[in-house]
């Protein structure tokens, strides 16, 4: 970890003080334990059955790891909760297998917008997925986020010689902020459940940013009017 160990030297010391060092060391010695936890035998069991995508366990795992590394950096963490509209009536009309082969060509059509080895989808139960993007903008999230939607909408969903494709819609919400460690990444998930929630209730096939929380972000760090980083 050159980079972020160089970060903590005695440039760093003059700059923060001995409080904010303080801090950035148990930041950096708990991205550490993360790393070392991916390195080890304890990767097993981290990756969903149905879709072969990492696991929710995983997901907590490098949501954790990722926080505390742009926590570090002072660098923007997005996170991505998308949700299959009308999922349900889709499953009670052409049952349980359909369902799941619906599953996995989305899976497969949000993996293949998604181009960063940093960047992590995981199911997130039922018929959601969520997608964590470290050092990702605000703005940029969204432009993904929109990719993904816009994706879905090509999938050629076909079952019993019909195609239903014109009723295969996803809605997304979005959530991004700068971590500090005066927060979990709890507050960044629950900020993107709200925003996806929105989503639905506008009828879906929608993508929602969740503004505040980035609005509260940048005005407790700069005290300034607001600006997209």
């Amino acid at each position: 970890m050159p980079v972020i160990e160089n970060a903590v030297d005695a440039q760093l010391t003059r700059q923060l003080g001995i409080r904010q060092v303080a801090v950035s060391q148990r930041l950096l010695q708990g991205w550490a334990e993360a790393q070392k936890l991916f390195a080890t035998g304890e990767m097993l069991g981290l990756y969903d059955s149905l879709t072969q995508l990492a696991n929710h366990h995983h997901f907590q795992i490098y949501l954790e790891q990722e926080w505390r590394r742009m926590a570090l950096q002072e660098a923007p963490l997005s996170v991505i909760l998308c949700d299959i509209d009308f999922f349900s009536n889709y499953c009670h009309l052409y049952g349980e297998e359909a369902g799941n082969e619906l599953l996995a060509k989305v899976t497969q059509s949000i993996a293949t917008t998604i181009h960063r080895p940093t960047d992590l989808v995981t199911p997130y139960g039922g018929n959601k997925f969520a997608i964590i993007l470290p050092d990702t903008k605000a703005e940029v999230a969204l432009r993904v986020a929109e990719a993904i939607r816009l994706a879905g909408k090509t999938l050629d969903v076909k079952q019993n010689h019909l195609v239903v494709s014109h009723n295969l819609t996803l809605s997304l919400g979005v959530a991004s902020m700068i971590p500090s460690h005066e927060y979990s990444p709890a507050i960044l998930i629950t900020a993107a459940d709200k925003a996806l929630n929105q989503a639905k209730r506008q009828g879906g096939n929608c993508v929602i940013f969740h503004e505040q929380l980035l609005r509260q972000t940048q005005l407790s760090e700069s005290h300034e009017t607001l600006v997209w980083r």
